[in-house]
C-alpha cells in the first residue's frame, strides 16, 4: 500500500485540526487520522437555506466521536454520553459502556497509511450524505441526486481548532411529489423560492471540532435559576437516595484573572462578531442590543469580560473561534434562535452561535403604521416608528444572545417588573397620552433587567479556590433566595395548556386582566385614527387590509394572557426548603375579573369594522393575493368583514376552552366550591355572545359569527380527546339547554329572516353535539364541528413581533 505522501503527492492539501487532502479532478476529499480513539466533536448544519423552513446556519447537537480501526475498516464511532459512572472503577466503567449502544456513523476504507495508527481515508461519500435531513424538511416528493451533488473545495476550510467541509447537494423532485409542505415552496407567500423547484440545490457543512482541555469546572443545574441544560446524563452507581440524573448547565468558560478579587478582569473574555451581511441601521443596533450582556458579567464579578465587534472582513463565521450573531434571510419572517455547540461531557460552550431571521423588523414597523396612520400629511413616517424598531433589534440580539450564553426564556419577568427580562416575550407597552393619542417612546426600555443579571451571576460568579462544592452550592442557593426575596422566579410558558396565570408570551404587566383593559383602550384609540394614512401614498389600497391585521388583533397576546389566570395555579419551580410558594390555585376573584375582561373581547359592536373602512379593501390583484399574515375569508375576491370578527373571536374562544383548562375548572371547583366551575365559564360565555341583545345591520352578522364560533368551540372541547370524561357531560348538558335556547330564538318574529335561519339550522350544521335527539335520548356527539371551509378561517401569523 502506497505511504500518505505517495497517495497525496498530486492532492492539494489543507492543514488544520484534521489535515485534509483534496482531489480537485475528481472532487474526492481524503482525511489524515493519526491516532486511535482520541475524542472530538463531530457536528453537522446548513450552510444555505431555502428560505421557506431551512435556515442558514441552523445547528445540530454535535456528536462526541473517535475513530478505530479494526483490521482493513476504520470506524467514525459516536459515543454515548447519557449513561455514565464516575467511580473510577474499570469494572464499573465497562458495566455502563457496555451496557447501552454506542453508533457506528461511518465506515471507511483506509487509502494509504504510514503506520497501522497513521492512515488516510476516503471520506467522500460519507460526506455526501443528506445530514441534515434535507429531503424530509424539503417536503414530500424530494430525493438526494449524487449526480449533482458534490463536495466544494474552495467552501472546505481548515482551521487550527476545526475543520469546516461543505456540500453541495441537489434535490431532485420525483414525479407526484407534492411542492410544497413544511419548508416546501411557492404558496400563498407566492411563488417559489429556487429558480426551478424540480431542483433544489442546498448546502451543508460537517465540522469535525477539537475539545477543550479538562481544566473547565461545570456547573450544576438548577430549575430555578433559568439556565439552559442539554448536557446530563445518568448513573447508576450514584448511592441509593440521590438522583441518578447529573445536569449541567450551558455556559462559556470564564476564569478572573484575580480569582480572589471582587471584580476582575477575565483571562479571556467572551468574544461575539456581528454578521456584516446584516443591512444598515439593524446592524449597529444588533451591535449594541449584544453589548448589553456586559453590564450583567460585571455585575457578576468580571470586568471587560463580554466583547462584541462586526466580524473583521475576511474572518470566516464558521472558524469555532467566532462566536456568531448571523442574519438570515427568508422567504417570511420567522422565529430567530440562539444556538451553542456545547461540550456533551461536560456542558462548556465552545461557540454561539445566534441566527436573526429578516422580516421581524418589518413586521414592527408595520405594526407602527397600523397604530399610528402617520401618513396623514405625507410619505413622511413618524421618527417615533424607526426609534421603536431599532430599540426592538437590540432587544432581538440580547434575547437570543443570552440563549447562547446558557440562559432560557423567562415568561414571567414582565409580571414582576424590576426592568423585566431580554430573555421574556416583550410586547410593546403602548400608552395613552393626556391628549388621548398613542405614546410610542417607552414601547421596549433600553438595557437588561434584574432577572437578566441575577441569571447571569448564578451562571458565571466564579468563588475563591478555596471554596468546597457544599459552600459554592450555599452560595448559588443564596443568590436564587435573595431574588426571591424581591419577588423574582423563573417560569417559562408551556404552550395552549399553560397553568401558570404570569408566564404568557408577548404580555405585560402584573395584573393580565387589567393589561387586556389597557390593551383594549389602546386598541380603540388606533382603530378610530386607523384609516388609508396607515400606508404610503401610491401603495395598493389592497395592502390596507395586511396593514390592519396587527392593529385589528392587537390585544390577541393579552388575551391568551389574561385566561390563563382562569383555572390557573400560581406555581413556582420550588425546592424544598427554599420558602416559595408550591402550586396554589389561583384566587376566585383573580379568576373571575380575568373572565370579565376575556369576554369583553366577544363584543360585535367592538369587532364590527365601519363601512367607512370597508369601502377602502378593494378585491386583490393577482399579483398581491392573501397570505399567512392576510385575513381570508368567505367572499371569494371581495373582503370578508366577517373573517376578522372570526379570527379574534377564535383566539379568544380556543384559549378559553382548552380542554386541559376545562377539566381543571371542574376539578379546582371541587376541592374549593368559591372557584369558577365550567358551567360558570360555559354560561357566563354564552350570557355574553348567544343571549345577549341582537345587533342592527352588520354587527348583527358580527354577533352571529361569534355564536358560530362559540359552538364550534364547544364542539370541538365535546369531541376533544383530551377533555374529560367529567367535561365532556357538562359540555354535553350546556349544548342541549342551548339548542332547545336556538330553537325558540328561531321563532323570534323581532329577528330578521336570516338570524332566524341562523339559530334554526346552527346545530343542524354543527352535529348535535351530545344534543337531545327527537326521541328524547342523548345523540352522541359529533365527529367535527363544521366550520367556515378550509382555510377561509385562519388566524393570520402575528408571531414574532
Amino acid at each position: 500500500m502506497q505511504t500518505i505522501a505517495q497517495r497525496t503527492a498530486s492532492l492539494q492539501k489543507m492543514d488544520g485540526f484534521f489535515p485534509v487532502y483534496m482531489d480537485t479532478k475528481t472532487a474526492h476529499l481524503y482525511l489524515e487520522i493519526n491516532g486511535w480513539n482520541k475524542q472530538f466533536l463531530y457536528l453537522r448544519h446548513t450552510e444555505t437555506g431555502n428560505g421557506a423552513g431551512v435556515n442558514r446556519g441552523a445547528v445540530a447537537q454535535p456528536l462526541l466521536v473517535h475513530f478505530s480501526r479494526i483490521g482493513p475498516k476504520v470506524l467514525l464511532t459516536a459515543e454515548n454520553t447519557a449513561w455514565r459512572t464516575t467511580t473510577g472503577e474499570p469494572a464499573q466503567e465497562a458495566a455502563a459502556r457496555e451496557s447501552f449502544a454506542q453508533s457506528i456513523v461511518g465506515g471507511f476504507t483506509v487509502s494509504a497509511e504510514d503506520a497501522d495508527d497513521h492512515v488516510l481515508i476516503d471520506a467522500t461519500d460519507f460526506l455526501l450524505r443528506d445530514v441534515v435531513n434535507f429531503a424530509g424538511r424539503l417536503g414530500a416528493g424530494y430525493r438526494l441526486d449524487p449526480t449533482r451533488s458534490t463536495i466544494v473545495p474552495e467552501r472546505t476550510k481548515n482551521f487550527p481548532k476545526n475543520t469546516e467541509i461543505e456540500t453541495m447537494l441537489t434535490f431532485a423532485r420525483e414525479g407526484g411529489g407534492a411542492a410544497g409542505g413544511p419548508g416546501g415552496f411557492g404558496g400563498a407567500a407566492g411563488g417559489p423560492v429556487a429558480p426551478d423547484i424540480s431542483s433544489i440545490t442546498l448546502g451543508a457543512k460537517q465540522s469535525l471540532i477539537e475539545l477543550p482541555d479538562n481544566n473547565y469546572k461545570p456547573r450544576l443545574w438548577d430549575q430555578r435559576a433559568g439556565n439552559l441544560q442539554n448536557t446530563s446524563y445518568s448513573d447508576w452507581s450514584k448511592p441509593l437516595g440521590d438522583m441518578r440524573e447529573t445536569r449541567f448547565v450551558n455556559r462559556f468558560r470564564l476564569i478572573k484573572k484575580n480569582p480572589n478579587a471582587a471584580v476582575s478582569d477575565p483571562v479571556e473574555p467572551i468574544r461575539y462578531y456581528i454578521d456584516r451581511g446584516a443591512p444598515e441601521p439593524v446592524r449597529t443596533a444588533l451591535l449594541e442590543g449584544t453589548r448589553w450582556w456586559s453590564d450583567a458579567f460585571l455585575a457578576a464579578g468580571f470586568s471587560n469580560a463580554f466583547k462584541v465587534e462586526i466580524l473583521p472582513e475576511g474572518a470566516d463565521p464558521y472558524d469555532i473561534r467566532y462566536n456568531m450573531i448571523l442574519w438570515v434571510e427568508g422567504e417570511n419572517r420567522a422565529f430567530s434562535n440562539g444556538l451553542d455547540v456545547v461540550d456533551p461531557r461536560t456542558g462548556e460552550v465552545i461557540k454561539g452561535e445566534v441566527t436573526l431571521t429578516a422580516g421581524r423588523e418589518r413586521q414592527d414597523y408595520l405594526i407602527t403604521e397600523a397604530l399610528l396612520s402617520p401618513y396623514k400629511n405625507s410619505d413622511k413616517p413618524d421618527p417615533a416608528q424607526l426609534a421603536l424598531v431599532m430599540q426592538r433589534i437590540r432587544h432581538l440580539a440580547a434575547h437570543e444572545t443570552g440563549h447562547t450564553l446558557g440562559l432560557g426564556h423567562n415568561h414571567a419577568a414582565s409580571a414582576f417588573g424590576l426592568g423585566s427580562s431580554v430573555d421574556d416575550y416583550p410586547f410593546p407597552n403602548i400608552q395613552i397620552d393626556k391628549n388621548g393619542k398613542l405614546d410610542l417612546s417607552h414601547a421596549y426600555e433600553p438595557g437588561l433587567g434584574e432577572w437578566d443579571k441575577l441569571a447571569i451571576k448564578h451562571t458565571y460568579m466564579e468563588l475563591p479556590p478555596d471554596t468546597s462544592p457544599a459552600q459554592e452550592k450555599a452560595a448559588l442557593d443564596k443568590l436564587i433566595e435573595d431574588g426571591i426575596k424581591k419577588g423574582m422566579y423563573f417560569i417559562t410558558d408551556s404552550g395552549a395548556s399553560t397553568v401558570h396565570p404570569h408566564s404568557s408570551q408577548w404580555d405585560n404587566g402584573p395584573d393580565s386582566a387589567v393589561e387586556l383593559e389597557h390593551i383594549l383602550k389602546v386598541r380603540e384609540v388606533a382603530m378610530k385614527n386607523f384609516s388609508e394614512a396607515a400606508i404610503k401614498p401610491g401603495t395598493p389600497m389592497v395592502l390596507l387590509q395586511d396593514t390592519l391585521v396587527p392593529v385589528y388583533l392587537l390585544h390577541r397576546y393579552q388575551v391568551e394572557a389574561a385566561v390563563q389566570s382562569i383555572a390557573g395555579e400560581d406555581y413556582r419551580y420550588a425546592v424544598r426548603g427554599d420558602g416559595q410558594q408550591i402550586a396554589p390555585m389561583v384566587p376566585a376573584a383573580q379568576q373571575k375579573a380575568a373572565l370579565t375582561a376575556v369576554l369583553k373581547t366577544l363584543d360585535p359592536r367592538m369587532l364590527t369594522l365601519p363601512e367607512s373602512l370597508i369601502l377602502k379593501f378593494p378585491p386583490r390583484p393577482p399579483s398581491l393575493s392573501r397570505t399567512r399574515e392576510s385575513f381570508q375569508g368567505e367572499a371569494g375576491d371581495a373582503f370578508d368583514p366577517m373573517a376578522p370578527v372570526h379570527a379574534a373571536v377564535s383566539i379568544t374562544l380556543s384559549a378559553l376552552f382548552e380542554p386541559t383548562r376545562a377539566n381543571r375548572l371542574i376539578e379546582f371547583h371541587a376541592r374549593d366550591a368559591s372557584m369558577p366551575t365550567l358551567s360558570d365559564v360555559i354560561d357566563a360565555t354564552l350570557q355574553a355572545t348567544w343571549m345577549a341583545p341582537a345587533q342592527q345591520g352588520l354587527a348583527q352578522e358580527s354577533k352571529l359569527t361569534i355564536d358560530r364560533v362559540v359552538l364550534d368551540e364547544l364542539q370541538t372541547l365535546v369531541t376533544s380527546p383530551q377533555a374529560s370524561a367529567m367535561t365532556k357531560g357538562v359540555v354535553r348538558a350546556e349544548l342541549a339547554k342551548l339548542r332547545s335556547y336556538a330553537m325558540e330564538r328561531s321563532k323570534d318574529m323581532a329577528l330578521d329572516a336570516d338570524s332566524r335561519a341562523f339559530y334554526g339550522s346552527a346545530f343542524d350544521a354543527a352535529g348535535s353535539g351530545g344534543a337531545p335527539s327527537r326521541g328524547g335520548a342523548v345523540a352522541p356527539a359529533a365527529a367535527a364541528p363544521a366550520r367556515r371551509g378550509g382555510d377561509t378561517d385562519a388566524i393570520p401569523a402575528g408571531a414574532p413581533i
